[in-house]
């Protein structure tokens, strides 16, 4: 009898001890659904406070003939591309995620642009505050703040993935994150997925003249997250490519634009994580002592003399760890569309390096990283606004085009003492994070 009561006793101890453990992990749970609701209500209705931008005539994409989204004037044509915005959606990144939408806002609200491109990673739903996140997995939630910032400002966009807007742990997956966007959630997102096949967020929008021709085409291509769903791919870099078959859709698109338009059509490409080409045109400056080559011309941004000692070759890009190929050989893209192939690829346009902003022509095609926005990700980086901005581009009625970076704070007058001091005088690997 004494035994079975010492035995009842413990097993008395060890449903205490287990109870207890499930209780705190149901509280720890209940607490950071709660904390990451009230931190999402808290973002959103900041934004709330944002006037809408002042349009004089606002262009209205419409789906044209070719059944592609379509941008139609005479008058110059103005899109600005935003990268790496990293929303982290939880209530440990609340302050930072109000700062992301008061730099985008400003930026916005100042160049009233015709078009935005979302350009990869508008978020970063990290439940382990470790590591910079805010500790959620929704990444739907997060996604519909993203929305809500934009149908705020009444501007359109668009939107292609980066390998941060869907981690393995999070709540939603890339196909149904790209048909959250693509649903009639967001008024002004014009994202309509035009490719089927490998990656979600392929898209073509057409520039064109009242005259019906074709100014440019847009092609937005998803270039992929990871070579496959482990931890350990995304912890050791193992990004994944554009497949073939998103080069093959995007050659048969622009071969078959150009036949109905009577004359090529030149393209630019938006996607997240730069081809191995912007590797090859920096190993081209390396070697002439950051100088311009035959291939390389440099145009303007953080690839100066400096580079060497402050970046290396801090180009992360897609299958940079197959290190049994060339990087230019990765993938097909620049050789099907670039000046050996169609001949028909005018700019790449690329994140993913927060505080990589240079803009080379590499073979007559402009290879261009833009700002960034974030925040969260980089350690310290919410201090440091030198590389925080955007990039507009320029598309006048003859096919000529420019670009420009802007900065969120130097380019507008904004406060750079909101919610955090900038530093706008250098870069984060400039100086020790604070």
């Amino acid at each position: 009898m004494k035994k079975y009561k010492e035995l009842s006793k413990q097993k008395k101890a060890w449903r205490i001890i287990w109870v207890t453990i499930v209780s705190l992990i149901v509280a720890i749970i209940l607490f950071h659904v709660i904390a990451n609701s009230v931190a999402t209500l808290i973002v959103r209705n900041y934004i709330k406070t944002f006037e809408p931008v002042k349009y004089e005539a606002q262009l209205v994409p419409e789906i044209g003939d070719e059944g592609y989204y379509t941008i139609t004037t005479d008058n110059d044509i103005r899109i600005m591309q935003i990268n790496d915005i990293h929303i982290g959606g939880g209530f440990a990144t609340c302050k930072n995620d109000k700062k992301a939408c008061y730099e985008i806002m400003t930026m916005v609200q100042k160049e009233k642009p015709d078009l935005i491109v979302l350009n990869g990673d508008s978020i970063f739903c990290v439940p382990a505050i470790a590591f910079n996140g805010g500790g959620t997995f929704n990444n739907k939630m997060a996604s519909k703040t993203i929305m809500k910032l934009f149908d705020q400002l009444g501007a359109y966009y668009t939107i292609t993935f980066g390998n941060h807007d869907t981690e393995a742990f999070d709540y939603t997956g890339r196909e149904k994150l790209g048909a959250l966007y693509a649903s009639d959630y967001s008024k002004y997102c014009i994202f309509k997925r035009d490719f089927d096949g490998y990656g979600v967020t392929n898209q073509c929008i057409l520039l064109k003249n009242t005259d019906g021709k074709i100014r440019k085409a847009i092609m937005v291509i998803d270039s992929n997250d990871y070579i496959d769903n482990s931890l350990s791919s995304s912890i050791n870099w193992r990004y994944d490519t554009i497949n073939d078959a998103q080069v093959d859709w995007a050659a048969e698109t622009i071969k078959s634009l150009s036949k109905s338009n009577g004359e090529d059509v030149k393209s630019f490409y938006f996607f997240h994580i730069p081809v191995g080409e912007f590797v090859t045109a920096y190993r081209d400056l390396e070697a002439n002592g950051f100088k311009d080559t035959e291939d390389t011309k440099y145009i303007e941004g953080f690839w100066d003399e400096k580079i060497d000692e402050a970046m290396g070759e801090r180009i992360w890009y897609g299958g940079c760890c197959q290190t049994d190929k060339d990087p230019k050989d990765v993938d097909k893209l620049f050789e099907t569309l670039g000046p050996d192939g169609l001949n028909t690829m005018e700019g790449i346009f690329c994140g993913h390096d927060h505080v990589n902003n240079a803009t080379v022509v590499y073979k007559g095609v402009t290879l261009a990283y833009g700002n960034s926005i974030d925040n969260i990700a980089y350690s310290g980086i919410n201090a440091y606004g030198l590389q925080r901005g955007a990039m507009v581009i320029t598309v006048k009625p003859d096919g000529n085009w420019s670009l420009t970076h802007k900065n969120a704070y130097t380019d507008y007058g904004a406060s750079t003492n909101a919610f955090v001091d900038v530093d706008t005088t250098s870069y984060l690997y400039d100086n020790p994070a604070p």
